[in-house]
């Protein structure tokens, strides 16, 4: 495993001021994020301006809900990263994320890995099985010490350098406020439909509760003596009803509306 220990120093320290090229390109991703308010806008965005600075093909990035929970989302056009891959890096307990945040937690600063070249096992193994190559990885801390939110680039074509970490250090809680604006927008017009929720079972409610304690739907199966067929069904319903794209959003609204406790999400986001 590459260790803690070569975290690049105190990069800021060692990189100097932008310069002028640099600060073009920072002020045409700021001034473009103002016309971010839509989900297709927001990936545009990170796949046109955003690149001139950060160079990637996946983009896996989250915000926390105000019970703690964290909302993630992944913006990638790269036809290799699966859903299974997306839903084994966010997963709670195991999951890519959950480690590079506790490993941010500990330096306080971006955690970047670069792709492998003749290393074999620990970060590098996993990095090529998920499809990611390489990872650079930052958090935003709230005033109680917890992960506000979190953005995590990856197949990253650019030198993982201090240049780099400054970058993401710069644009992350611009990135991140984006991030907000759009699902905040995305839950007004929800609100405003004139499609009610659908009921949820009692079922779909209990795939949802595993789903919210992390296991995977092959887990879910043995537990409840179900095929993994009749789990996906199951969850695909609840999705729908639910009116939303991923696992961690249909557990995130089930909570919301009543439907779950958000004890056992929360306290893996911690």
């Amino acid at each position: 495993m590459l260790m803690l220990a070569a975290h690049q120093g105190r990069h800021m320290n060692n990189a100097s001021d932008l310069g002028d090229e640099e600060c073009g390109h920072l002020a045409r991703i700021l001034l473009a994020s103002r016309r971010v308010t839509l989900r297709h806008h927001f990936f545009s965005w990170v796949h046109g301006p955003v690149q001139s600075l950060i160079p990637h093909e996946i983009l896996l990035c989250g915000v926390a809900d105000e019970s703690g929970c964290l909302l993630h989302e992944r913006f990638t056009a790269c036809r290799y990263f699966k859903d299974d891959h997306y839903h084994r890096v966010i997963h709670p307990g195991h999951g890519l994320i959950h480690q590079l945040a506790q490993e941010w937690h500990a330096l306080g600063e971006p955690r970047m890995i670069p792709a492998p070249h003749d290393e074999t096992g620990g970060w590098h193994t996993r990095l090529v099985d998920l499809e990611l190559k390489n990872v650079a990885f930052h958090g935003l801390g709230w005033l109680d010490g917890q992960m506000k939110g979190y953005a995590s680039f990856s197949r990253v074509r650019a030198p993982f350098d201090s240049r780099l970490a400054m970058y993401i250090e710069i644009l992350l809680p611009h990135l991140l406020a984006t991030l907000a604006r759009v699902l905040a927008n995305e839950a007004r017009t929800r609100a405003n439909s004139t499609r009610p929720v659908g009921l949820i079972t009692a079922r779909e409610v209990e795939v949802l509760t595993w789903v919210r304690d992390g296991k995977t739907n092959e887990e879910i199966a043995a537990i409840l003596g179900l095929s993994m067929l009749t789990v996906k069904n199951h969850l695909r319903h609840a999705m729908k009803k639910l009116v939303v794209r991923t696992r961690g959003q249909a557990v995130a609204k089930a909570i919301a509306l009543g439907f779950l406790r958000a004890q056992a999400i929360r306290s893996s986001a911690e």
